[in-house]
């Protein structure tokens, strides 16, 4: 796993451009026939681009195996913030489902407003960036905080009706001032 971590991250992540490639180097007709990727130009959506979804699942990896340098930069990269506007064109406050690395489309976002990337971004914040998650009808909480971080809160309503203040440290988690347990709460 850390071998094919390594390797995605140093091959893949095209850092300059804030691009996560899905393989390299694109199809181009030359070879076997891979099948509908290649019906995509290279460097355009799968055929070699960004595609936002395995991106994410890739930052999921490295946050899920403690690679939370890696994790948090490859999240940072995704967002249009940051971005050189003018390749990018996309809408500045959605998550594009692709990003192209063709020649003279570098950096170009493709499918604006597909909320199937969105929802795994979300997620993939949530639950492993943030740790929290609801087992057995309980709010567990397991963070993989950047180095950059100190801490995180939120105000959280449970089950109850009732608003819950949660703070998350480096030394352990407070919900509502009291320490919470490993086992969670119930929700």
């Amino acid at each position: 796993m850390r071998q094919a971590l390594d390797a995605a991250v140093e091959q893949l992540f095209l850092r300059p451009h804030s691009i996560i490639q899905l393989f390299t180097p694109p199809f181009s007709g030359v070879g076997p026939d891979p099948g509908y990727i290649q019906s995509y130009g290279p460097g355009f959506r799968e055929n070699g681009g960004q595609y936002t979804h395995a991106a994410i699942w890739l930052a999921m990896a490295c946050l899920l195996r403690g690679r939370t340098k890696d994790g948090e930069a490859i999240l940072l990269s995704l967002l249009p913030k940051g971005r050189e506007t003018p390749a990018y064109e996309g809408e500045p406050y959605v998550l594009a489902a692709d990003v192209y690395t063709a020649p003279g489309h570098l950096g170009q976002a493709g499918w604006t407003w597909y909320t199937g990337s969105a929802g795994w971004y979300w997620r993939v914040c949530l639950e492993q960036l943030l740790g929290l998650s609801l087992r057995g009808g309980k709010l567990c909480l397991r963070p993989r905080l950047p180095e950059s971080w100190e801490s995180w809160s939120a105000r959280l309503r449970g089950a109850d009706g009732n608003v819950h203040e949660l703070t998350v440290t480096r030394r352990g988690a407070a919900l509502d001032g009291e320490a919470m347990p490993e086992a969670g709460l119930p929700w």
